[in-house]
C-alpha cells in the first residue's frame, strides 16, 4: 500500500513539472511570461523560440539542451530583442536565469526565475544582477573585477557570471552566423 502511494505521489510531482511543447516547465514559463511582460512594458506581444540545428549548436557551444534562445517580437512582428534561458549550477542544484537583450545584443536584464537551494539566492537580487547590464555579445565578464562577489553565495555568484559569459559568446557566434 505504500509503495503504491508512493508511486502515485511520484507520478503527480512529475506531472507538475510536465513540459511544455518548447522544452519548458510550465512554472518556469509563468515566471519568464512575467518578466517579458515587466522588461518590454507594451511592446511585447509575442515570443518564437530560435530552432536551431545540431550543427549551428555545435558552433555556438549551446552545451546544455533544455536552453533556449527566444526572439521577442512587438504587435508589428518586429523584432526588439532576445531572451536566453538556461541553467547554471548552485552549489548542489542547478538554478534557472534569463538573460534579456536589446535587439543590438547588449544585456538590458539578468534574472534568476527558479533559485532552488536555501543558501546563494542572494544572486537573484537587483543590485547584484544589474552589474551584467550594458555587457554586450562577445565581451568577457570577469568576476571581482566587473562583477563584485556576495558573501555566502560565491559558488553561484561565479556560476551565473560564467554562464552569462557563455551566453554572451553564443550570442555573438549566433549573430556572426547569422542566425539572429
Amino acid at each position: 500500500m505504500i509503495k503504491y502511494f508512493f508511486v502515485l505521489l511520484l507520478l503527480s510531482f512529475n506531472k507538475s513539472f510536465a513540459l511544455q511543447s518548447d522544452g519548458i516547465t510550465k512554472n518556469l514559463e509563468v515566471k519568464l511570461e512575467k518578466v517579458l511582460k515587466e522588461h518590454f512594458n507594451e511592446s511585447f506581444k509575442q515570443k518564437e523560440i530560435l530552432i536551431l540545428d545540431a550543427d549551428i549548436k555545435q558552433l555556438a557551444k549551446l552545451n546544455h539542451v533544455d536552453d533556449l534562445i527566444f526572439k521577442i517580437k512587438d504587435l508589428n512582428a518586429t523584432t526588439i530583442g532576445f531572451a536566453y534561458v538556461g541553467k547554471a549550477r548552485s552549489k548542489i542544484a542547478l538554478f534557472d536565469y534569463v538573460v534579456i537583450f536589446d535587439k543590438n545584443l547588449v544585456i538590458s536584464q539578468v534574472k534568476v526565475l527558479i533559485y532552488r537551494e536555501s543558501h546563494g539566492g542572494e544572486i537573484g537580487s537587483k543590485r547584484f544582477l544589474h552589474q551584467f547590464f550594458g555587457f554586450e555579445k562577445n565581451k568577457e565578464i570577469i568576476y571581482k573585477k566587473d562583477i563584485a562577489g556576495i558573501s555566502g553565495a560565491t559558488i553561484s555568484a561565479v556560476s551565473i557570471t560564467n554562464s552569462v559569459n557563455n551566453v554572451l559568446k553564443t550570442m555573438g557566434t549566433l549573430y556572426q552566423l547569422k542566425q539572429l
